[in-house]
């Protein structure tokens, strides 16, 4: 081991993932174990020599385990630096033994927080104590004790252990994952603690790690990396059977078109066509194929090398269409076998399996500078019993699936947005003008160049109309109805625009916005 010598460790774990083969070379090694509670358990029950740490300590567990390590007699064997003489002295003063090895990892905090059925006792009981303690005093005192906090720390740590390379940077590096770790741990209780204002967190103390470098950001000249969360540091937002590497845009689209297509509340099947977050074709109908056909017929041309979401299983025979066409990206909750195989003719296709525990975020963040902009995910159910119908017309059974389209998709276009829909999925969209009525035009012109029927399908608006520009327009085209927020102080004007053209609408009373 060369001139770090370990001569006593400690393990106590509540992870134990890989303990067994680690504690079987250390006593291989001759070194002397000690350990606690559970972790005691599993290793004698494996045939491996240990001690209790109580007695070391002469001292007890008590209270159910809250008190197991902290004792002087542990605290002095873990910070007694080995250089200092006078550290030497104290230990043998009060008959304490040092520790050259710290195995520790702690009790599942965040994932019992999150886990959404525990009640704040449980919760609270997660809270370690003695674990973080003795991993701070260890990586303190780095110089002669080495930590391991993490099991994937492991094979690394037993490899230098027969090569004896265990050196003074590779314990500085351990020391500093573990104040990364406990940093992420903190954040966590400090969150549950400080409570909600206005259902927002008082604090945002989250602490990110780096899980992959990507080729560059929204340009080649910005440098970009996916993080996530130190407490849930496997987490990705998407599983990948195949493709190239995910790149910055691609994550960003991706997230997007999976919102679009997931949370459409049907039995149908959905399919949406996305280039730029915008969503440029979007079908519902009973089969996969068909849905994706409806929503390249929406806008044949911007989908291509763009990005599809499908809410179902892709199966062959919607894998054989999109092997037709250039795409980026397909997402879904599922590929068959056939479908995969067909699709691995376009080797640069990425296959998406979104992550929901991950997606799903009570948050939407973004950055300013060094500061945050946090705002709560708009929710995707609505309550249609709150829907008014404003005007003498009134729309029959026929039109409400063409009313609940349109209103979803619009929700996720980028303002100023407008869409045309019918009960089969979009006919036009409208995206990101600083006019409504221009978004009116483009959705027009884009149902025109598709060579969809406009005549009695419904537009859906983000936000209110300020004039009644674009219902004088739609009423052009014979459009039947109109569903928007509501709210302009001209809203008055508009309503008397849709008596004037007998057409109908509706108000929702929940703008859309998305910037």
């Amino acid at each position: 081991m060369g001139d770090f010598v370990i001569k006593r460790a400690i393990i106590s774990v509540w992870n134990k993932k890989g303990i067994i083969p680690l504690a079987k070379k250390l006593v291989q090694k001759g070194v002397e174990i000690y350990s606690t509670g559970g972790t005691f358990k599993v290793l004698t029950e494996n045939g491996i020599p240990v001690t209790k740490i109580e007695d070391l300590t002469g001292f007890p567990e008590i209270m159910n385990g809250r008190i197991k390590t902290l004792h002087p007699l542990v605290f002095s064997g873990i910070l007694a630096d080995r250089s200092n003489s006078g550290h030497q002295q104290d230990l043998q003063r009060v008959g304490a033994l040092d520790f050259q090895l710290i195995v520790v990892n702690l009790y599942p905090f965040a994932e019992t927080f999150y886990a959404g059925d525990k009640s704040d006792s449980e919760i609270v009981e997660m809270i370690d104590i003695g674990g973080p303690s003795m991993l701070r005093a260890a990586s303190k005192n780095y110089n002669s004790v080495v930590v391991l906090s993490d099991p994937s720390q492991y094979s690394d740590f037993i490899e230098r252990l027969n090569n004896g390379t265990i050196d003074e940077e590779y314990r500085r590096l351990l020391a500093g994952a573990v104040f990364i770790k406990t940093a992420g741990y903190d954040a966590e209780i400090a969150g549950f603690f400080s409570g909600k204002a206005d259902g927002l967190p008082d604090l945002w103390m989250n602490r990110y790690r780096k899980r992959a470098e990507l080729r560059y950001g929204e340009n080649p000249d910005q440098k970009a990396a996916l993080y996530s969360p130190v407490s849930a540091a496997e987490s990705l937002p998407f599983i990948q059977l195949q493709g190239k590497e995910i790149s910055y845009n691609n994550y960003v689209d991706c997230i997007a078109a999976y919102r679009v297509a997931m949370e459409f509340s049907t039995e149908k099947v959905v399919c949406a066509n996305l280039k730029h977050t915008n969503p440029c074709g979007f079908g519902v109908a009973d089969s996969a194929l068909d849905a994706y056909k409806r929503a390249v017929r929406a806008d044949p041309v911007s989908y291509y090398g763009g990005i599809v979401s499908v809410n179902r299983p892709v199966d062959r025979a919607v894998a054989e269409e999109f092997a037709k066409s250039f795409l980026e990206c397909i997402v879904a909750p599922e590929f068959s076998r056939e479908a995969i195989e067909i699709l691995k003719k376009r080797k640069n296709l990425r296959l998406l399996i979104p992550n929901r525990d991950y997606l799903d975020y009570p948050y939407d963040v973004r950055a300013y500078g060094k500061g945050l902009l946090v705002q709560e995910h708009q929710m995707p159910e609505d309550r249609e019993e709150a829907w008014d119908i404003v005007t003498e017309r009134r729309p029959d059974d026929s039109f409400f699936r063409a009313l609940r389209i349109g209103w979803h998709i619009v929700k996720h276009v980028k303002s100023n947005a407008i869409v045309l829909a019918d009960k089969n999925g979009s006919v036009g969209v409208g995206a990101g003008q600083m006019s409504r009525v221009d978004s009116m035009k483009i959705a027009i012109r884009k149902a025109g160049e598709a060579g969809l029927e406009i005549k009695n399908t419904i537009i859906a608006s983000d936000a209110f109309f300020p004039f009644r520009d674009s219902i004088d327009l739609a009423a052009k085209y014979g459009i039947a109805g109109v569903i928007q927020p509501g709210g302009s102080i001209r809203d008055k004007e508009v309503i008397r625009a849709c008596e004037e053209h007998n057409m109908f609408m509706l108000f929702t009373h929940k703008r859309v916005f998305k910037h």
